[in-house]
């Protein structure tokens, strides 16, 4: 089933407020949860909504946060999200960090005590929509062999660019664990090479993947990569390290509080010049038949927004057993 994306927003933001969100905060937390579903994110979309419901009713996530910001310096803030939920606090951070980018010529805020961030191109595309260059750098439970001791602590760019940001967010993982999660929720296997199981042999079983742990990209460079984003999120943005954060989907319904860096930088503090030797860029990769990151995003979007939004069965199925009922490109 296809459902047109204003009703299938409109009736995830009015769950969220049946939880105790207020309306904005809401629809903040659906804006970032139907990007990553219209983008071909899946394990970051809809699928997360029985997660952060569970959450939500079992106080792992505060749905009436008390946020502060905190500038500790002129290019430097803290926010202290108090238990919101990671997407909340995300787009929060994204308001208050693009006009310090522009006064400072570029800043930095951290996010601290919030859930989940989701997709961190949500944060970094709308800071390069706002012509500023980002980063986001996030730690998150545990994933990643060996161990798992680290997560798969993702890193994300948002560049200004025509006819649409350069958008990349990666996992240092083979592939993100919210890809796995949507594998084990349909019962299908996963490709070989992706995870091992909890004795560290290899898994095509996405459940043992689950308790087992996920291969690094480039073996040896991904996992230095995972301690760079830990180094940046966890100790210095953060409060919590990867090994101390709770997997989410396990009971009691606990939200881990990773760490979140936010860097934002404006072209123009660096003189003349980006925005033509961006297009060069883009060019010479287009010329070596290359695809330019944020490209495909921006495609499945898009068509999404264009042709509905697909629910399949199973979600549906899962989605109804919340009180959230689609049918028909409509709510009831």
């Amino acid at each position: 089933m296809r459902v047109p994306y204003p009703v299938l927003k409109q009736a995830v933001s009015s769950h969220f407020q049946g939880l105790g969100l207020a309306p904005d905060q809401a629809e903040a937390f659906t804006e970032v949860i139907l990007e990553a579903e219209l983008e071909g994110n899946l394990g970051h979309g809809l699928t997360r909504i029985a997660q952060y419901t569970a959450q939500l009713q079992a106080g792992g996530l505060n749905p009436r946060p008390q946020m502060r910001l905190e500038r500790t310096k002129p290019g430097v803030a803290v926010l202290h999200a108090d238990g919101a939920p990671g997407p909340v606090a995300g787009l929060f951070a994204v308001q208050a960090l693009a006009p310090m980018a522009r006064e400072q010529g570029s800043a930095a805020l951290a996010v601290r005590g919030a859930g989940h961030s989701g997709v961190l191109s949500a944060y970094v595309g709308r800071l390069a929509q706002e012509g500023l260059v980002a980063l986001a750098f996030a730690n998150t439970p545990p994933a990643i062999a060996p161990g798992p001791v680290l997560g798969t602590n993702p890193i994300a760019l948002g560049a200004p660019a025509e006819p649409q940001p350069v958008i990349i967010d990666t996992s240092i993982s083979v592939v993100a664990r919210g890809k796995i999660i949507a594998a084990a929720k349909k019962g299908e296997p996963i490709p070989p090479g992706w995870a091992l199981d909890k004795e560290g042999q290899p898994t095509t079983d996405a459940q043992a993947a689950l308790e087992g742990s996920l291969l690094p990209i480039g073996e040896g460079k991904g996992f230095a990569l995972a301690v760079l984003v830990e180094v940046l999120a966890g100790a210095l943005a953060g409060d919590v390290l990867s090994p101390e954060l709770p997997l989410p989907w396990m009971p009691p319904e606990q939200a881990a509080k990773p760490g979140l860096l936010l860097l934002a930088f404006d072209p123009a503090a660096f003189g003349t010049g980006y925005g033509g030797r961006v297009a060069q860029l883009i060019e010479a990769l287009k010329a070596a038949g290359g695809r330019i990151p944020g490209a495909r995003r921006a495609a499945l979007r898009e068509k999404a927004l264009t042709e509905g939004v697909e629910v399949n069965a199973t979600l549906q199925a899962e989605l109804g057993k919340l009180g959230l009922h689609l049918q028909g490109g409509g709510t009831r």
